[in-house]
């Protein structure tokens, strides 16, 4: 743990809506390109918009703070609509953007990642149980490089993939069917006697290979730990490891490739509010640490 490297930096928020946890890991989706936000949590406390700035500290060097700047913005429901992130190019400031679309009752049904002139957009469909049916890929052309308020010239659609579904007594199973309709995986789901998520197996239909996810959780019913194995390897080809406080706030992420310590966030709360201080980030190699240093929120009922 790298714990004598936390620089407390306070982030506030209105105290009464304090009754749930900011960043949701019911899945194991914190710090993906999933929304990772209690949607109950930001919604109630009308939350718009969390902005922060990096400082990054090299081993045996002195902190470095910087201009590069790293945005959460939600919409009037709660849900993650927009997040962006600058940081150093060969010539000038990248950024990179991710917008979120929903359906009214928060179905994800548009991630849109930018890329060099454009985004890569991933649409989904999906049936009355709420599953993914379809999820379609469109190469979308910005030649302006209008990143933060795209001005889309033409979708091109690269990709299409359909599911279907079978539901069994303590699992289920998901196929996935590539552009030309020919099925190419088939991914079981099994569930423990409490209904919680124990393993998934995806099977390659034509290599026969196989991806296994495990799921550990903790006394409380929290996400512990995820592996994932391929095919008969003992040592998992990824690994994550969660920890929480007493209240089920994330307090740590680690990150493991091939039984390699790799990435260790760690998350930091106030111990007389429970809200968030910082968000700290450490590559293990390195020892490269990288701090992001929050401003004020804002808040829809705040101009």
């Amino acid at each position: 743990m790298f714990l004598k490297y936390s620089f407390f930096l306070v982030l506030s928020f209105h105290l009464t809506q304090a009754s749930a946890q900011l960043i949701e890991n019911t899945k194991g989706y914190a710090f993906t390109d999933i929304p990772f936000f209690n949607t109950k949590f930001t919604k109630g406390c009308k939350l718009k918009e969390i902005r922060g700035k990096f400082t990054f500290k090299k081993q045996g060097d002195i902190m470095r703070e910087s201009n590069y700047v790293y945005v959460f913005d939600f919409d009037t429901l709660g849900n993650l609509s927009r997040h962006y992130q600058t940081s150093k190019g060969d010539q000038v400031t990248d950024t990179n953007v991710r917008f979120y679309d929903y359906t009214k009752d928060g179905r994800l049904v548009r991630k849109r990642i930018s890329q060099r002139k454009g985004f890569l957009s991933t649409y989904y469909t999906y049936n009355s149980e709420g599953q993914i049916v379809k999820e379609e890929v469109y190469r979308d052309i910005d030649t302006m490089n209008s990143l933060l308020a795209p001005s889309i010239e033409r979708s091109i659609l690269w990709n299409t993939e359909t599911m279907e579904y079978q539901l069994y007594e303590g699992q289920y199973k998901k196929k996935v069917f590539n552009s030309y309709g020919n099925q190419y995986l088939e991914m079981t789901r099994y569930m423990d006697s409490l209904g919680y998520l124990a393993r998934e197996e995806e099977l390659f239909t034509i290599t026969r290979n196989k991806i296994t996810t495990k799921y550990k959780y903790s006394d409380k019913g929290w996400i512990e730990k995820i592996s994932v194995y391929k095919n008969t390897d003992p040592v998992p080809t990824s690994e994550s490891h969660y920890t929480y406080d007493s209240f089920g706030n994330l307090q740590s992420k680690l990150v493991y490739k091939d039984g390699v310590f790799i990435t260790e966030y760690q998350i930091v709360y106030s111990g007389l509010t429970g809200l968030l201080y910082s968000i700290i980030m450490r590559e293990v190699s390195s020892n490269f640490i990288t701090i992001i240093r929050f401003s004020e929120p804002t808040f829809w009922d705040k101009p």
